[in-house]
């Protein structure tokens, strides 16, 4: 799967500074979570602690509350940006390669598309890890076995989506072939079991989270930190489920796996 997708990377982009410019703009992608995180953990301080301090009149809270808007509105501003300049990138790097036909450029379109996206939620996957490591190490370790047990699941979804993407090429539309609800249900259907085992995965950590804060190993503060930030990697987890098996359709219906 991930020899997939760097193979993806490197025939849609040929060119060193596409691949670089690509990176840089997954690494961005990838860091609006991240600030999401500090944002999460800025108003999780000011719920707890904020009532009292507010009573005593201190002056620095309204700096605080005034810094946590400030990141929350450059989160979503990163958020909405980014997805705008993809587009264009994308656009002007396609347009660098030789004259294709106009079923190609629609595939290769597609497979670009998925490829950034599960290249995000991988990169996003992997900080959220090395970040839980600085709240509890033991909840982190256990976040990591867990993330590799649901991509190894994920892995073999799609090596298994792949194959019967194939076999749709080889029919075709010929008569007696699976019709299209039932190529496009069976994706989804796919799909939704990876999302699940990370649902499943996430249900793990939290418990562990749970045990640790009432033995009073974490913080409260930390605790929301960990739920939250648990929701959003296992749900970029759910996304990349969704994206890699996308990717599959595309992938089939390009000479990236031929070429392999």
């Amino acid at each position: 799967m991930l020899g997939h997708l760097l193979r993806a990377l490197r025939r849609l982009f040929p060119s060193s500074a596409g691949r670089v410019e690509v990176s840089l703009l997954v690494l961005v992608m990838a860091a609006v979570p991240v600030v999401e995180l500090l944002v999460i953990r800025l108003f999780s301080e000011l719920v707890i602690d904020g009532p009292q301090r507010w009573r005593g009149e201190d002056s620095l809270l309204m700096w605080q509350i005034a810094g946590f808007f400030l990141a929350m509105a450059g989160a979503r501003g990163m958020h909405h940006l980014v997805r705008i300049v993809r587009v264009s990138r994308f656009r002007r790097r396609f347009e660098e390669l030789e004259a294709r036909s106009p079923s190609r450029q629609s595939w290769d379109w597609a497979l670009a598309l998925e490829l950034s996206t599960v290249l995000v939620s991988i990169v996003q996957t992997a900080v959220f890890c090395v970040i839980f490591f600085a709240l509890d190490p033991l909840t982190a370790a256990v976040n990591v076995v867990v993330v590799l047990s649901v991509m190894a699941v994920l892995s073999r979804l799609y090596a298994r989506e792949l194959g019967r993407q194939q076999a749709y090429v080889a029919s075709g539309s010929r008569p007696g072939s699976a019709p299209v609800s039932d190529r496009v249900s069976g994706r989804i259907r796919i799909a939704e079991f990876g999302a699940a085992a990370g649902s499943l995965g996430m249900g793990v950590v939290l418990l562990v989270v749970l045990f640790r804060t009432l033995e009073g190993q974490l913080s409260s503060a930390d605790a929301i930190v960990f739920f939250l930030g648990s929701r959003l990697l296992y749900g970029q987890l759910g996304a990349f489920s969704a994206g890699i098996m996308r990717f599959s359709r595309a992938a089939a219906r390009t000479d990236l796996v031929a070429a392999a």
